[in-house]
């Protein structure tokens, strides 16, 4: 297996060395020679329809190699003024047999076209076009129509429309040959579209023609084609309504189903959690002091007593600790004017001293009330947890 292996890779290495060797001997014998060594192409013309102009030659065989190809142009500025040719870029070393020089060949006067063949550094002779060539010698084909009816209009478009060239197409009744109508299509109008009435028929033939030079092409197929009529269109634009009233229903549905689905979503995923019900400490405390029994309340006697000097040296007897202590624990009032039996508001001026006795026991109502304040307070932060 190594063996067979070894041989073709020998016999691989000796054909590389001879395509190189023959390749050397090729370069050698023709450099001497110049542009002699290497055939130049033949048989080169234009082929050139609807206004498309392509150049063509025949190719050129070496034993060892490719070919390429060089192309280039001479209008009649450069024949006649300048005696130079001008390189078509992209017709330069190419390996194809042909060059698209439409966009070289832009006028109406004579062009001469040429072209070589090149192998590495070795190339051929020029090989020219055998007679000038004019873009007004361009051959016309028949064109393609295509038909479409939309309504009362009728779209027209024939293919081979460009720059330079027209499309006149007529039209009849079908049945009314004889009436035959014709219009002028160009590139600005591509597609034409031509009123028309409705549920007639109407038959269709084109041709291409370029007017500067008084060129026509042949006809192309005859297209009928029938145009709807009323009641037609009216189905059509039912259907279509129906259509888009299913749609639109469709729609509706398809949302309310989604946000029906989002809220059960909502719900089973994500419940509502209400905070927990506290009481109200400010009211509770109201009603407990409201709802509170004041039968056990102690109450001190109120003394009525004509002022007199013995009131009034009673009164001074006070000490002033007896005013700290009972600062707290007294609340005067002071009557202008009582009147109990015969005695006048007037005459008898007198002085009302209530003291309360039971300030202790108020004392330890309130600390209960605080307590129980507390409590609550506690109870609710509980529940909120």
């Amino acid at each position: 297996m190594q063996t067979k292996r070894k041989e073709h890779e020998s016999e691989w290495f000796l054909n590389v060395i001879g395509h190189v060797l023959f390749t050397s001997v090729f370069l050698v014998s023709t450099s001497g020679r110049g542009l002699e060594g290497l055939q130049k192409p033949k048989n080169v013309y234009v082929n050139s329809t609807n206004m498309r102009h392509i150049l063509r030659w025949s190719p050129v065989r070496v034993p060892l190699g490719e070919v390429s190809y060089s192309v280039q142009f001479q209008g009649e500025f450069e024949r006649n003024h300048r005696k130079t040719w001008v390189a078509i870029t992209e017709c330069s070393s190419i390996k194809e047999t042909w060059c698209d020089v439409t966009a070289d060949v832009s006028s109406d006067v004579d062009y001469n076209l040429k072209v070589r063949s090149e192998l590495g550094n070795v190339t051929s002779k020029w090989e020219t076009l055998s007679e000038l060539f004019n873009r007004k010698e361009t051959n016309l084909t028949a064109p393609r129509l295509t038909v479409e009816e939309s309504g009362s209009l009728v779209t027209l478009d024939v293919s081979e429309v460009k720059k330079n060239i027209k499309a006149r197409i007529y039209y009849w009744e079908k049945g009314v040959e004889q009436q035959v109508m014709n219009i002028f299509m160009d590139q600005s109008q591509r597609p034409y579209y031509l009123p028309v009435q409705k549920g007639v028929t109407y038959c269709f033939q084109a041709q291409i023609c370029i007017l500067e030079y008084n060129k026509s092409s042949s006809f192309s197929d005859i297209v009928c084609e029938a145009v709807s009529d009323d009641i037609t269109s009216n189905s059509n634009v039912v259907t279509v309504a129906t259509v888009l009233l299913l749609g639109v229903c469709f729609l509706v549905t398809s949302l309310f189903c989604i946000v029906k689905f989002c809220c059960w979503t909502r719900h089973v995923f994500f419940p509502k959690v209400s905070a927990p019900n506290f009481p109200n400490l400010e009211n509770l405390q109201a009603v407990v002091l409201k709802a509170e029994d004041y039968s056990q309340e102690s109450c001190d006697a109120v003394e009525v007593r004509y002022q007199s000097e013995a009131l009034l040296c009673v009164h001074q007897a006070l000490t002033a600790q007896e005013k700290i202590n009972n600062s707290t624990d007294m609340d005067s009032w002071p009557i202008n004017s009582v009147s109990y039996g015969n005695v006048s508001q007037s005459q008898w001026p007198m002085q009302i001293t209530y003291q309360r006795r039971y300030q202790s026991q108020m004392n330890l109502e309130h600390a209960k009330l605080s307590h129980e304040k507390i409590t609550l307070q506690m109870l609710a932060e509980s529940d909120l947890r």
